[in-house]
């Protein structure tokens, strides 16, 4: 039932606008270092598990990714809370007047088991205080290849990478992984939605559960892989009923919540793990407008 397949966001920007040809920066993915004995991390005392233990930054060993002098910082973004606990969360994240940006970017921490992270991109501070669960607004960068550092608030690095970013809109995911962390870049498209209408898709980032069954009312999005995201349905706006399962077990509901569609909105559900175990789901429902 899944009839409406992902549409690039439109280009309204100016075609002519320079892009910098120092961004064309050959790949980097340096690994996350694993966890070893350490300061033990602060979590929400909700969650009712251990959590894993990392260790403080050594001295003496690799320098944090330190800002350039020469390049002005991020202007300080705000990251928009919401509950760690299994449920939704409906932060409307772009409902302003500009709703077409050139290589818009926004972070979302999906990676269960860390405290916050700082994200750097090109050496410059642009997102503190990313909890699990959170995501940002978006900001915008330049097309093309761009430095992603994922760090602790202490100067840890988990990880470097490099992501192209395009000439649309795109939500950075941190995910676990078996050795750490990593970055899966979903793209932020855009549906056609009308008055008693709204676009729904499921985008599964629950690393330890694989494959995610998603029903929503009478819709059903079978067997979404890891880092994988659904094409959109269109549906009325109203209440419905929603259940999460892992595929290999369809009949055993692990969330059965209900979500609330305004119409002419667009809605992306993302699916995490908010404990290292297959059965602890998590959803965040996030909410955009295009208009």
């Amino acid at each position: 039932m899944n009839e409406f397949l992902n549409q690039p966001l439109v280009n309204r920007q100016n075609d002519s606008d320079a892009l910098d040809p120092a961004f064309a920066v050959p790949d980097m993915n340096v690994p996350a270092t694993p966890p070893g004995p350490g300061m033990e991390n602060d979590i929400d005392p909700g969650f009712s598990v251990v959590p894993p233990f990392f260790p403080e930054w050594p001295d003496n060993s690799l320098p944090p990714v330190l800002p350039d002098p020469n390049i002005p910082p991020f202007l300080p973004t705000p990251s928009l809370p919401g509950p760690n606990l299994p449920g939704q969360n409906r932060p409307c994240l772009f409902c302003s007047s500009n709703q077409w940006l050139r290589g818009a970017v926004r972070m979302l921490n999906a990676a269960t088991g860390y405290n916050a992270f700082t994200v750097l991109i090109d050496n410059r501070q642009a997102f503190t205080g990313l909890n699990f669960a959170e995501v940002t607004l978006y900001r915008q960068l330049s097309q093309g290849f761009h430095r992603f550092t994922v760090m602790a608030a202490n100067g840890y690095v988990y990880l470097q990478k490099s992501l192209y970013i395009g000439d649309g809109m795109t939500t950075v995911a941190i995910v676990n992984t078996r050795n750490g962390v990593d970055l899966t870049a979903v793209s932020d498209v855009a549906c056609p939605t009308g008055s008693g209408t709204s676009c729904f898709r499921v985008c599964n980032l629950a690393y330890y559960s694989g494959d995610v069954n998603v029903v929503l009312g009478n819709v059903m999005f079978n067997s979404v892989g890891f880092k994988q995201t659904s094409t959109f349905s269109r549906v009325r706006s109203g209440s419905y009923n929603l259940m999460v399962s892992r595929t290999v077990r369809p009949g055993i509901p692990l969330l059965n919540t209900t979500v609330s569609l305004s119409s002419n909105r667009i809605y992306t559900l993302y699916v995490l793990n908010w404990n290292p175990s297959p059965d602890t789901i998590q959803t965040l429902l996030v909410e955009d407008r295009r208009g």
